[in-house]
């Protein structure tokens, strides 16, 4: 295999591997926005390809009026519908913030 072979291989790769990350992130959006719009919204989402599998972190912030014992109900209902909805995903982890989402910053 020469060179060029090997550079084309990779970035065909890289390019699976980024619309798989964006499948993920698709779905994990969509899961949140259709089932818990009420209850939740997605701050951050951290993947993590291990073997071909994916482990995931969801961070969402919550309104301050939900009771966290509800929160946490749903949080693990998320997990289980993230999990069904795609076979890559092994792992997920839902974090709750109370309060209001994360401000952006603006850097003068």
């Amino acid at each position: 295999m020469d060179q060029k072979e090997s550079l084309k291989r990779i970035e065909e790769r890289n390019n699976n591997i980024s619309a798989r990350e964006e499948n993920v992130e698709a779905i994990v959006s969509c899961i949140f926005s259709s089932k818990f719009p009420e209850k939740f919204m997605v701050e951050r989402i951290t993947h993590h390809m291990l073997q071909g599998k994916i482990l995931l972190e969801v961070e969402v912030s919550m309104p301050p009026d939900i009771r966290i014992r509800d929160a946490m109900e749903a949080g693990k209902e998320a997990e289980k519908e993230i999990l069904n909805a795609a076979s890559n995903i092994v792992h997920v982890n839902v974090q709750l913030r109370l309060g209001s989402p994360i401000p952006q910053f603006k850097y003068t």
